[in-house]
């Protein structure tokens, strides 16, 4: 059991020497269990409100949807699939059983909210994380104020509501780093928990899994040995030890490397080719020329943008820190900003960047503006004040997600989702009826018409099945329609409907429903 607040020990490396006698604040904000039930309803509302009300409109949560339905119908948790029977290759597995394994609870079916609700729990754990880190080295004012940053956080927040494995993989990675650095304090159960969340990742989206929490420790362990002394190199004065690798390293490779070396074998090497090639090779190195390379400096504008409405104080915090020399003193103000500032420059080598890839160091930069911020709280003549100015800045950006997912979202709706064209197509064609989609990955549409399907990429391909006996019907661009006359040789494709039909003011990414015709004369 920690200590009371109010009489909350001094830290080793930590400038938090316990509250001032009387502080009011402090006194309603120290620990006590109904502060993580208030943070979880709290991330409920934020994370869960309406998270299965829109249609999956992102491609990796309709792939994710394809691979679990086959998991479920057909039984092939080793290796999924999409509808039209290509194996999935461009990630490991683990996030696809999890969606699986969340749909079996709903009775097998696999829906919106089975694909967006392991992004959204892996979200609330960790706000509840980092919460838990700072209180249980005597800071709860820190980790209540990072905690609510964290959740609030423009891009985190919206993240936790897509269905895409970035989001568990921050939490692994968080584990990974807080129970092996922070946390464990000798304890066998908190490293083997960090070494499972290493393997955890490396199921969920491969070596990136392994990169980003070895660059963060190496360069804290550095950091805390230059500031305190060879050996001294975890913020509490514990001598650091690598003890656990002897066993460590074997769990992880026993509980990845099976897996990885039987999908190699089963595809004869084309996973190989896909995952580890395309996927981190040359979207790292940039070897590909149908990926857009990005300038160093993404990460940085990007990461102001995202972090809305908190980017400016992190601006400020991190000025302020240096300005008063807080940095050399705060261990966990120290270790969030090395988190922070590490993770953004080894992402910033690779050539391919995404937003959402920044999204594991949003934990550490949480961690380090939720210390700054209890500086400030202790400093200021009116805390009052400033705590009413947080308080608003969340309450403001609550209501604003709330506007947003009630009435913003629901505006959006008619024009990208999928169902109601996929209902038309399967009203023409009904099951067990195969449907063509001829150079477009409408995934989301795929998996809402649902199995037998087919994807198609040349012209010889198409014009080949419309030479097969009976009416065939076929989903493609617009632009692709437009050309048909000119390649179809053995048939005519005849336009049926289009998904821009179904709603006014047309479709964000239209499609056009085709059949095929004899040729005039047979």
């Amino acid at each position: 059991m920690s200590a009371p607040a109010e009489h909350a020990p001094t830290l080793a490396g930590s400038t938090f020497a316990g509250p001032r006698p009387g502080w009011s604040i402090h006194r309603l904000v120290a620990w006590s269990p109904g502060h993580l039930v208030t943070l979880s309803l709290f991330c409920g509302f934020l994370f869960f409100h309406r998270l299965a009300d829109r249609d999956l409109w992102n491609s990796h949560e309709a792939r994710a949807a394809q691979d679990a339905q086959t998991i479920l119908d057909d039984g092939c948790w080793g290796l999924p699939r999409l509808f039209d029977g290509r194996p999935e290759l461009q990630k490991p597995p683990l996030y696809y059983w999890l969606v699986a394994g969340a749909a079996c609870c709903r009775g097998g079916v696999v829906d919106a909210w089975a694909v967006r609700l392991p992004a959204a729990v892996a979200a609330l754990g960790c706000v509840l994380l980092v919460y838990s880190l700072l209180r249980r080295r005597g800071r709860p004012i820190a980790g209540l104020t990072a905690a609510l940053v964290l959740a609030t956080a423009m891009h985190f927040t919206w993240l936790a509501r897509v269905g895409r494995i970035d989001m568990p993989l921050t939490l692994a990675v968080s584990v990974a780093l807080l129970g092996g650095l922070w946390l464990n304090n000798g304890s066998f159960g908190w490293t083997l928990l960090a070494y499972l969340a290493i393997a955890a990742g490396l199921l969920l989206k491969g070596p990136i899994a392994v990169v980003l929490p070895a660059a963060v420790a190496a360069v804290h362990l550095l950091t805390e040995c230059l500031l305190r002394g060879r050996g001294k190199a975890d913020g509490t004065g514990r001598p650091v030890t690598w003890s656990s690798l002897w066993w460590g390293v074997p769990l992880v490779l026993g509980l990845t490397v099976p897996w990885y070396v039987w999908a190699n074998v089963q595809t004869a090497g084309e996973f190989w080719r896909v995952f580890f090639w395309h996927h981190n090779i040359e979207r790292g190195l940039g070897g590909s020329e149908r990926l857009r390379a990005h300038p160093w400096w993404f990460y940085g504008p990007q990461l102001l943008l995202d972090w809305l409405p908190w980017s400016p104080f992190l601006l400020v915090a991190g000025w302020w820190l240096v300005r008063r020399g807080w940095w050399r003193a705060d261990a966990e103000a120290r270790f969030g900003l090395v988190w922070l500032v590490t993770m953004a420059a080894v992402l910033s080598c690779f050539r391919f960047k995404r937003a959402d890839y920044l999204l594991p160091a949003y934990p550490g930069a949480a961690l380090f503006l939720g210390c700054v911020m209890e500086h400030w709280l202790r400093e200021t003549r009116r805390p009052r004040c400033l705590a009413a100015g947080f308080a608003l800045v969340v309450g403001m950006t609550t209501a604003s997600w709330l506007v947003y997912v009630d009435w913003n979202l629901p505006r959006w709706e008619p024009c990208r989702e999928y169902r109601r064209f996929a209902a038309e197509i399967r009203r023409r064609a009904p099951a067990p009826e195969r449907i063509l989609f001829f150079r477009t990955e409408a995934h989301a549409l795929a998996f809402h018409v649902g199995r037998p399907l087919d994807v198609l990429v040349w012209w010889d391909d198409l014009d080949a099945w419309a030479a097969r006996p009976g009416v065939h019907y076929v989903v493609m661009p617009p632009t692709s329609a437009g050309e048909r006359q000119r390649w179809l040789r053995s048939a005519r494709l005849e336009e049926v409907l289009s998904n821009s039909d179904l709603v006014a003011g047309g479709h964000e990414k239209p499609l056009v429903l085709l059949r095929t015709c004899p040729l005039p004369g047979e």
